[in-house]
């Protein structure tokens, strides 16, 4: 008898096993201290907490924070409805900056919604906000979903 092939698990099910703890997040969302939150199929919420060390020159957070959560929350949202052995990278990604970021806000959190998913483009949409619900960011994405090829390979469409 043939041994059992294990299935990959769905980026779903990685996702909620992160949120748990009992996979290691991913080195970027260490390097800012973003946080998984939540994950459902096609929803995806990220959280951070303002800090001194996002600051840039002008003595507010960077906007790069904002558009980190936005990217991972966006990302993650098109990676929890693609098929098994599919992965994604951003064609594009558009941010729109409603008023800056410090310290004082406290805790962010940027949850991310699927607009549409198809065989090979997905787009999503997502805001940050503080936790009265002020909006701080918002922006959308458009993804393309590649079939994943062996770790560490370029697969047949390239990689990021």
């Amino acid at each position: 008898m043939p041994a059992k092939t294990r299935r990959a698990p769905s980026w779903l099910a990685l996702f909620r096993r992160m949120i748990s703890g009992a996979v290691p997040r991913a080195p970027m969302t260490s390097l800012l201290n973003l946080r998984l939150l939540e994950a459902d199929e096609g929803r995806v919420v990220f959280g951070a907490v303002p800090a001194a060390a996002h600051y840039n020159g002008m003595g507010v957070v960077h906007g790069g924070l904002a558009a980190a959560l936005l990217d991972s929350a966006l990302g993650c949202a098109v990676n929890t409805m693609a098929r098994r052995g599919q992965v994604f990278t951003t064609l594009e990604l558009k941010v729109n900056f409603t008023r800056p970021l410090t310290r004082e806000v406290g805790p962010i959190r940027c949850e991310a919604r699927v607009i549409q998913i198809g065989s090979r483009v997905a787009t999503a949409e997502g805001r940050v906000v503080d936790e009265a619900g002020k909006l701080y960011a918002h922006g959308t994405t458009t993804c393309i979903l590649v079939e994943q090829g062996p770790r560490g390979s370029r697969g047949s469409q390239g990689s990021r």
